[in-house]
């Protein structure tokens, strides 16, 4: 069973929560930059706090433009996660503007990725 709501909008980001049975599935829409990173943070925070799962899943498959103020963010709250024994599952699909930052900076090897959703709830990683 899946419940969505649409948590935060700005013009350049939007943020969108749901459960898919006991796991946190946090949808973020547009564009993560100094402006937005900040709610990339409390998404994830309100997702860890959601999650009923050992994991909760970060969907990027929308993002548009991931600088580098979110790529701090993104690092960041994934160590939070960690510590939490809570670890982001991160969906990334094939989204040019996101992965190409994470390959770059080499957190391609640092965090979970996956291409779907359903990828990540049955924790079958891929390698990009």
């Amino acid at each position: 069973m899946t419940n969505q709501e649409q948590d935060s909008q700005t013009p350049d980001l939007s943020v969108e929560h749901r459960m898919i049975g006991e796991v946190a599935v946090v949808k973020i829409l547009g564009e993560v930059d100094g402006t937005t990173a900040g709610q990339l943070a409390d998404a994830v925070q309100a997702g860890l706090d959601r999650t009923r799962a050992n994991y909760c899943i970060l969907d990027l498959t929308d993002v548009e433009f991931l600088g580098g103020a979110g790529l701090k963010t993104l690092a960041a709250t994934n160590l939070e996660a960690e510590i939490r024994r809570e670890p982001l599952r991160i969906v990334v699909d094939a989204n040019r503007p996101v992965i190409r930052p994470l390959e770059i900076t080499g957190l391609e090897y640092v965090l979970e990725l996956y291409h779907t959703v359903e990828e990540a709830l049955a924790g079958k990683e891929r390698p990009l």
